[in-house]
């Protein structure tokens, strides 16, 4: 049964809930061609309509990090390791690994032993994962560490949310990123507004200066896809482009 691979319930204040993996694509913005999936993470209460926000809902996952980390595991295993959904990615599936499960060694040898060590080669080469930008801290070695051994292994990491307020430029000399998806704020005034717009430019040119592929989120006009896309940017998520839709 598809919908049951697709599913994950867990105890939410007392009530039986469940979460269904979604995906968005992400374009390449030379050739409007999709370049992956982004996997996103949705809950509501079991037996009704009643939907989690996406804000509310990782607040409580956070708070629990076993769940967070089971939560995880899954959705790599049902990509990758029982291979329930495989058929399904577009070229790449991005997704997201919580700062928690990086700094905490419990958790991340859970991680890895569970699902990341017995992911293949060719398999790697589909996945990207995604690391908040917040959740590096300047000084923590570990993670920095944590990412670069992925590296090692034949992962690609994306930082995420760069330029949400908690960016450091010390990080990206600190870490060779594979993509740097830009925050969906930055974009919120280009290219109206001449400030946020020399800014957005900047932040692209250092950021490539990297090396790294940059992602502009949070997309919504073709006035900002037409000035990113001359600004040098090399993928592109946002609803202009694509609404996150059921992954199977």
């Amino acid at each position: 049964n598809m919908l049951s691979m697709l599913m994950f319930e867990f105890q939410y204040h007392g009530q039986q809930a469940k979460l269904a993996w979604y995906v968005q694509d992400l374009v390449v913005a030379s050739l409007d061609a999709i370049y992956g999936q982004e996997l996103l993470t949705r809950g509501s209460i079991k037996g009704t309509k009643t939907k989690i926000t996406t804000q509310v809902l990782f607040e409580y996952l956070n708070k629990n990090a076993d769940l967070l980390l089971a939560m995880t595991c899954q959705q790599l295993d049902d990509l990758f390791i029982n291979q329930k959904l495989k058929s399904a990615i577009k070229n790449s599936i991005w997704i997201n690994i919580s700062g928690k499960l990086l700094t905490d060694d419990a958790m991340f040898t859970h991680l890895w032993e569970t699902t990341l060590k017995h992911i293949s080669q060719m398999d790697k080469q589909k996945l990207v994962l995604e690391i908040c930008e917040d959740t590096i801290a300047i000084n923590d070695n570990i993670v920095i560490e944590r990412i670069k051994n992925l590296q090692r292994e034949g992962f690609k990491i994306a930082i995420d949310d760069f330029g949400s307020g908690h960016s450091n430029l010390i990080r990206l000399s600190q870490v060779n990123f594979d993509f740097i998806k830009l925050d969906l704020q930055l974009i919120k005034n280009v290219p109206e507004d001449l400030w946020a717009t020399s800014l957005y430019k900047g932040i692209i040119e250092l950021c490539s200066s990297k090396g790294s592929l940059i992602v502009a989120e949070g997309v919504e006009t073709k006035a900002q896809s037409d000035y990113i896309r001359w600004a040098g940017v090399n993928i592109i998520q946002g609803f202009l482009y694509s609404k996150p839709y059921a992954m199977m």
